[in-house]
């Protein structure tokens, strides 16, 4: 079987510069068991893109953002699983942290961390999460 879904991601900054980072926690998916990612999640029918970004970071990390800008770019993957494939097209957004209190309740994250987006390019990173990374420490809005 194969399956579609829209993701939106967010890059989230805090008022040091640093953005935070998730590392996946799913032994099922060799590709994306621990690597790290942007928070984020799928699109629900009907449901603007940046309010998914908005729902999904509350969701994973416990933190209210305001979504910025969309990054100028899709990101597609292609995840197989046990018993179906999935194409995801991923689209992230630049978001500012407002507040809240950080939290590790989801079951697909193993840890979450707040780093500079420059040394987070070092971190072993999923495939989708390396181009958003280029993509936003090489514009000039994020300095």
């Amino acid at each position: 079987m194969q399956k579609k879904k829209i993701i939106g991601i967010g890059i989230i900054e805090d008022d040091k510069g640093n953005i935070l980072m998730a590392q996946r926690y799913e032994p099922k998916i060799k590709e994306a068991h621990l690597k790290w990612e942007f928070p984020g999640g799928t699109n629900e029918f009907g449901e603007p893109l940046e309010d998914t970004v908005k729902r999904e970071i509350l969701e994973e990390t416990g933190l209210n953002v305001e979504v910025l800008e969309l990054l100028p770019c899709c990101s597609s993957a292609l995840w197989k699983h046990e018993d179906y494939s999935l194409h995801a097209l991923v689209f992230c957004y630049r978001s500012k942290f407002i507040d809240g209190n950080l939290h590790l309740k989801d079951h697909k994250i193993n840890a979450l961390k707040w780093i500079n987006p420059k040394e987070a390019q070092k971190l072993d990173l999923l495939s989708t999460a390396k181009v958003f990374i280029e993509i936003y420490n090489n514009q000039p809005t994020t300095k």
